[in-house]
């Protein structure tokens, strides 16, 4: 009588067991936002994915973070001499990152502004690029990583400018009010948020800084932060209504180059914010902070580029 109770409850936990199974499985096939972080009172924004997919880098409390994507662990970066960590970027070996930050007052006549830094992430040894008072930021690799696209912010106004690290020199592609750059797969365009409209839009530019053309443009929304998919067919970027209007939200939408057609990717709540994405190199997915109030987190969306919809947000 007791083996048969004992086969009995055998049967019965794996039944449930394969029950828990199904239900799970179930629930992730119907699952296309994931998050990533931890969304109780967390500060965690500009994500960015590392070369083989494997690790996301990103800014926690204006620190910089490395997060596993396969164990979830978060790892701090020790940043010594350096505050103020923002919009970090990997280079395409994955042995760097780039960012802007403020540095110690080693640097002499430095004046204050926030420079441009690359970082070994084995030795932790950083150099500045761009000492001077103007602020420089959101850094983007050329796919050879032989240069780097960022916005310089000065007292005549936002501009893009492309670092040459074999020359070792700065060159301005001549955009005035130019601003977030994003190089595409390719290495021969440029994404970037022209404001020489009335409202900020997504434009492309050659990498030699010709042919200017506007790919995205809705003088009542303001659009920010563009990034390209693996495959270079899509641009995607946060937008919301224009500040004028007083915007109550901020979604994800992508344009697909090839005719233009703009697909919203986030359908997010009053108040919540999906901002500064970064494609997977499978093509798969898409990181972005998500905020509201005075929080944030790390989300991740899967995308079916061949059919896309907007996915709905919140927690």
């Amino acid at each position: 009588m007791k083996l048969s109770v004992g086969k009995l409850a055998i049967s019965i936990s794996v039944a449930v067991a394969f029950a828990v199974i199904a239900f799970l499985n179930l629930r992730l096939k119907g699952r296309s936002v994931e998050f990533l972080t931890e969304h109780t009172d967390a500060v965690d924004m500009q994500p960015s994915f590392s070369p083989d997919g494997k690790t996301l880098a990103f800014v926690r409390f204006k620190e910089l973070v490395l997060l596993d994507l396969s164990t979830r662990s978060v790892k701090k970066v020790r940043t010594k001499g350096l505050f103020g960590i923002a919009h970090p970027a990997w280079s395409p070996d994955g042995k760097k990152l780039a960012f802007s930050a403020f540095h110690s007052r080693s640097y002499r006549n430095d004046g204050g502004g926030a420079h441009l830094i690359v970082m070994d992430l084995k030795t932790l040894e950083w150099k500045c690029l761009t000492p001077g008072s103007d602020f420089n930021t959101r850094p983007s690799w050329s796919p050879d990583g032989k240069k780097l696209a960022f916005t310089k912010l000065s007292m005549q106004g936002a501009s893009i400018c492309v670092y040459d690290f074999q020359r070792k020199q700065l060159q301005k592609l001549g955009l005035q009010w130019g601003r977030s750059p994003s190089w595409s797969p390719d290495g021969k365009t440029i994404a970037f948020i022209s404001s020489r409209t009335k409202s900020p839009d997504v434009w492309l530019i050659d990498a030699n800084g010709q042919n200017l053309r506007p790919l995205f443009e809705d003088e009542r929304t303001d659009e920010d932060m563009p990034c390209w998919t693996v495959d270079g067919k899509f641009v995607v970027f946060s937008r919301q209504t224009a500040l004028a209007s007083g915007p109550k939200k901020r979604d994800l939408w992508a344009v697909k180059l090839a005719d233009k057609t703009a697909f919203q990717l986030t359908e997010c709540p009053q108040n919540w914010w999906a901002m500064t994405p970064s494609a997977s190199p499978d093509g798969k997915s898409l990181v972005f902070a998500l905020r509201r109030s005075d929080h944030s987190v790390i989300c991740r969306i899967f995308v079916d580029w061949n059919k896309i919809k907007p996915q709905r947000l919140g927690w």
